[in-house]
C-alpha cells in the first residue's frame, strides 16, 4: 500500500567458521595455541599431555588416573590444602580427565587472574607432592568407583561392550581408570615414577581461550618455562583391532529392565567416511524422531530413548545403539533395532540427510560459543592428533554427504549380520529368547 515501507529482504546467514589460533612453542617443546575471543572474560585453559594409556605397565593399569587425581592435592610450593586455597583465592577452577588417548587438565579463571592461575597449573603439573597418603586415598576412591560402575547396569553394559568389541590385548579394551586388581597393586612409588617419565613438555599442548588483556603467550612462558622433564621417551599409541562379533549376556538376576549395546568397531576422525558416518548416526539414532527412536520409543513405547553413538578413539572407535528396555520386550526391541540398522534394505533418504546436516552444522555455533567450548573441542582434537582446522573441514565435508554415502558408511561399520550385542539383565528371562532370535549367547 502507498505510504508503507517495503519489507526488508532476508539474506542467508553468513557461513560460520571455527576460530583459528595463534601458535608458538616454548624452548622446552611445549606447544601453545591462543584463541582471542572478545567478550569471553572467563579464560579457559586446556593442557593436553601425550600420555596414551598403552604407556601404563599392564600390571599397573590405572596409574595414569591416580597421577591425574593427585595433582591438585598439594605441590612443593603450595603443600597440602594450601594449593586448593590458592586456587580458591583466585576464583579459579581446576578439573580434567584421563582418556585412552591423553591426560587433559582444564583451568577456568577470570582473565585478570590468568597469570597467577597459570603458575598454579604449572605447579600441579611440574611439582605435585604425590604423597603416599593422597595416593592411598585416591586408590581407595577409585576401587569404590569401580564397584559402583560394575553395579550400575548402564555402566556395566558400556564396559562389557568395549571388552566384547576390541581385542583383549589392547589397552583400549579396558576401563580408562584401570580394573580393581591392577589399581589395588599401585604404590605411591609407581605414581611418582609414571609422573616423572611421562609428564613432559615436549609433546604437550597448552590451549588458551578468552578475551585477553595481556599477551597470553607471555603469561604461559613465564609459568611453564621451568618445566623440563626427564630425557624424552618415544610415545607410540596403539592401533586396536576388532574382535569377531558375538553376543554377551551379563546376568543381573531379577532385573526388571535390560541395558543393551548393539554395534561394532568404528572409525576415528581421520577416516574419510567420518562425515558420512556422523550423518548416518544422527539420522538413525541421534534425533528425537530418528529411525530408532521413532519406532522403539514413539510407536512401540519400549524405551524412554535409544541413541546410536559413535565414539572415536585415537585409532579406530566404537559405534553402538544404546538403550534400556523392559525385560519382557528387550529381545523384541533388539530384533527391531537390528532390522532398522539394515540400511541396505531401507537406505537413508535425501530428507533424512538434509535434516542431519542441518542439525550438525546449525548447532556448531552454539557448541563453540563459549571459551570452554572452544578449549574442550581443541584439546580433544589435539589428543587425537588433529588440529582446530578439522572443525571447518568437517563442516564442509558434511555438505557433500549423499544418501548413498551415508547408507554405505553405516553398512560398512554395522552390517546387520555381523553385530556385537551386549545385554545386561536377567539371564533367566533373556537367554532362551535371545537364542531363539538367532543369537549365540555367551553367558556371564
Amino acid at each position: 500500500m502507498k505510504g508503507h515501507s517495503r519489507r526488508p529482504a532476508v539474506h542467508p546467514p553468513h557461513r560460520w567458521a571455527f576460530p583459528q589460533p595463534a601458535r608458538t612453542w616454548l624452548d622446552n617443546g611445549l606447544a601453545l595455541q591462543a584463541f582471542h575471543r572478545p567478550g569471553q572474560h572467563v579464560a579457559s585453559v586446556g593442557l593436553v599431555l601425550d600420555t596414551p594409556l598403552n604407556l601404563e605397565p599392564p600390571a599397573l593399569e590405572g596409574v595414569a588416573t591416580l597421577v591425574h587425581r593427585c595433582l591438585d592435592e598439594g605441590t612443593a610450593s603450595h603443600p597440602g590444602t594450601d594449593f586448593a586455597e590458592a586456587l580458591e583465592n583466585l576464583g579459579a577452577e581446576l578439573s580434567g580427565a584421563v582418556t585412552h588417548a591423553a591426560s587433559e587438565l582444564f583451568l577456568e579463571v577470570a582473565v585478570p587472574h590468568l597469570g597467577p592461575a597459570l603458575a598454579l597449573l604449572a605447579e600441579a603439573v611440574v611439582e605435585p607432592t604425590l604423597s603416599a597418603t593422597d595416593v592411598a586415598r585416591h586408590q581407595a576412591l577409585r576401587l569404590a568407583q569401580i564397584d559402583q560402575q560394575l553395579a550400575n547396569s548402564a555402566h556395566r553394559a558400556a564396559i562389557e561392550f568395549r571388552r566384547a568389541t576390541i581385542r583383549g590385548r589392547f589397552r583400549a579394551s579396558r576401563m580408562s581408570g584401570g580394573q580393581a586388581q591392577s589399581v589395588a597393586a599401585i604404590t605411591a612409588a609407581d605414581v611418582t615414577e609414571f609422573h616423572q617419565q611421562y609428564y613432559r613438555p615436549d609433546g604437550a599442548t597448552l590451549v588458551l581461550c578468552g578475551d585477553f588483556d595481556a599477551e597470553p603467550f607471555d603469561l604461559a612462558a613465564t609459568a611453564f618455562a621451568g618445566w623440563q622433564g626427564t630425557p624424552a621417551r618415544e610415545v607410540i599409541g596403539e592401533i586396536p583391532t576388532a574382535r569377531r562379533p558375538h553376543c554377551r549376556l551379563i546376568d543381573r538376576p531379577g532385573a526388571v529392565q535390560a541395558d543393551i549395546r548393539l554395534g561394532g568397531f568404528g572409525i576415528d576422525r581421520s577416516d574419510p567416511r567420518w562425515a558420512a558416518v556422523q550423518v548416518a548416526c544422527h539420522a538413525m539414532g541421534g534425533a528425537f524422531l530418528s529411525r530408532l527412536n521413532r519406532v522403539l520409543r514413539e510407536e512401540k513405547g519400549y524405551t524412554y530413548g535409544i541413541h546410536l553413538v559413535d565414539h572415536p578413539l585415537r585409532d579406530g572407535g566404537l559405534i553402538a545403539a544404546q538403550a534400556s528396555f523392559r525385560t519382557d520386550v528387550a529381545v523384541d526391541a533388539i530384533t527391531i533395532a537390528t532390522r532398522l540398522l539394515d540400511v541396505v534394505t531401507t537406505p537413508f533418504t535425501a530428507a533424512e540427510v538434509n535434516d542431519a546436516v542441518g542439525y550438525l552444522q546449525g548447532t556448531s555455533p552454539m557448541r563453540y560459543a563459549t571459551a570452554r567450548g572452544v578449549t574442550e573441542a581443541v584439546t580433544g582434537l589435539v589428543a587425537h592428533g588433529l588440529s582446530a582446522d578439522f572443525v571447518n573441514s568437517f563442516s564442509e565435508a558434511l555438505e557433500l554427504v549423499t544418501p548413498d554415502e551415508a547408507s554405505a558408511a553405516l553398512t560398512d561399520l554395522l552390517p546387520p549380520d555381523r553385530l556385537t550385542l551386549v545385554v545386561v539383565g536377567d539371564a533367566t528371562a533373556l537367554a532362551a529368547p535371545l537364542r531363539d532370535a538367532g543369537w549365540d549367547v555367551e553367558l556371564r
